[in-house]
């Protein structure tokens, strides 16, 4: 009563190509859809602490730079 049908090897990679094309679009809605919601609602931030942006510029010394550059990256593994 049961046919055994052989599947070729173009036949699975064909399936799996269609599953995995199928996942992707199934994961990348919850992104779409998470874009068309209403945005949050901030919370009340006092802007007067906030720093002005740009930022001013400020002229580094290359050597202390370098040194704190160093010591973060033993210090942080990198």
């Amino acid at each position: 009563m049961s046919e055994n049908k052989q599947m070729t090897r173009k036949e699975f990679l064909k399936g799996m190509g269609y599953t995995a094309a199928s996942v992707v679009a199934v994961g990348s809605l919850g992104g779409l859809l998470a874009g068309c919601a209403a945005p949050a609602q901030t919370a009340d931030v006092d802007t007067s602490q906030a720093p002005a942006y740009p930022f001013p510029y400020k002229k580094l010394d290359p050597a202390a730079v370098e040194k704190r550059a160093y010591t973060g990256y033993k210090e942080k593994g990198g």
